[in-house]
């Protein structure tokens, strides 16, 4: 029977939509924190698989490409098929992984394993961003904003869940463990997530080269993924480096070595913030304020030579975190059409790749040639802005 209009705005800010944010919250949780606390436990994966130091940070590397660039390409094809029979393949993908690090004893078992989960995480995280808004209208920002709460808080909780699981176990089974649970809500997704009554699914001759083409002929959509980009690109460069570049600037190496932590803390409390704030003020707008707050950010840290100033610059990186993590996905699948969400989230999930491969080799090279980190940071601080500017412009319906 065919869906009225009328129960697609039913099922809009339903029951339904909240159950699935819970759900999406605990698997970004547990896939998130697994990938992203990779530090945490590469001295037990590389003792267990006799791993050199560049063949551990290849293994991450391998995990993180797979998530963003593999789960991009995915999120693009899977935009046509059941959103159910996807959770199941990231499900299955999961579970191989987890397997394969039980018998593989090499390197390359384990890069292979990292890219399976890393595929399968990235999938997972392309439907979740592009599904959650689906089922909101009025509280919009706010369910994005308790679904991307999940990545803050795995990455806050999973180094502790690793450090028990390794004082008894080994890391093989540490992660049979959480890539289980892992496992197990993806199969709970598999009857849960769907796309709301009346929602209409991406066709085979929608989701084509034709429609890649049309994008890329957008200057609007160029100027949003270039923005993006941009917006993204101090994330990657302090996860990389935040130690190096604090040490530099006379802040004691045993405190610099937490401070992302402040960041990521930060960022659990601005990213229900900044969804409430979307939902009164426009998703857009809260973005760029966000985004404009970062750049502030890199502005201080580039002068800071003192532990305050240090803790004002990641209190403002957290609170922009927490705005662009959360608002980014639904203001680009807005723009650039809700009917294709999933796809929309897999090209612009590139935007990330892009920024993590790129921007902290750029500021390490800037920072060499400067003799200094404040140079490449205050660089750094000006293209965020032209980012935060960029993606405003790009994702306005009226441009």
């Amino acid at each position: 029977m065919a869906t009225t209009p009328a129960a697609h705005r039913d099922a809009l800010d339903s029951r339904e939509g909240w159950v699935i944010v819970a759900l999406s919250f605990s698997l970004l949780l547990v896939l998130w924190g697994a990938v992203f606390t990779f530090t945490v436990y590469a001295g037990a994966l590389a003792s267990a698989f006799g791993l050199t130091s560049i063949r551990t940070s290849a293994v991450f590397s391998i995990g993180t490409a797979a998530f963003f660039v593999a789960g991009g390409i995915v999120g693009i094809l899977v935009s046509r098929l059941s959103l159910r029979l996807v959770a199941l393949a990231a499900g299955v993908g999961i579970a191989a992984a987890v397997g394969a690090l039980q018998v593989v004893s090499s390197f390359p078992g384990v890069a292979v394993a990292f890219a399976l989960f890393g595929v399968a995480g990235g999938t997972t995280y392309v439907v979740i961003i592009s599904l959650v808004p689906q089922w909101f209208e009025a509280y919009e920002g706010r369910a994005m904003g308790v679904a991307m709460t999940g990545n803050g808080l795995g990455i806050q909780l999973l180094p502790f869940v690793w450090l028990w699981l390794l004082s008894w176990t080994t890391i093989r089974v540490s992660f049979l463990l959480v890539g289980g649970a892992g496992v197990l809500l993806l199969f709970v997704a598999a009857f849960v997530f769907r796309r709301p009554p009346g929602f209409r699914t991406t066709s085979a001759s929608t989701v084509d080269l034709a429609w890649l083409r049309s994008l890329l002929a957008d200057r609007r959509f160029l100027a949003a993924w270039v923005g993006l980009v941009l917006s993204w690109a101090w994330f990657f460069v302090l996860s990389a480096g935040i130690v190096d570049i604090l040490t530099a600037a006379g802040i004691s190496r045993s405190i610099a070595a937490t401070a992302f932590g402040l960041v990521g803390g930060v960022s659990i409390a601005s990213r229900v913030a900044s969804g409430g704030l979307a939902d009164r003020f426009g998703p857009r707008e809260t973005l760029a304020g966000g985004t404009g707050l970062t750049a502030v950010g890199l502005f201080v840290l580039a002068v800071a030579t003192t532990v305050p100033t240090m803790y004002v610059a990641l209190v403002t990186f957290g609170a922009g975190l927490g705005a662009i993590a959360t608002l980014y996905a639904p203001v680009v699948i807005r723009a650039f059409g809700p009917e294709n969400a999933t796809a929309v989230a897999g090209v612009f999930t590139f935007c990330s790749a892009i920024s993590g491969f790129t921007a902290p080799v750029a500021v390490d090279a800037l920072g060499t040639a400067a003799g200094g980190y404040a140079v490449p940071l205050t660089v750094l601080g000006a293209l965020t802005l032209l980012g935060a500017g960029l993606l405003y412009w790009g994702t306005d319906p009226a441009a």
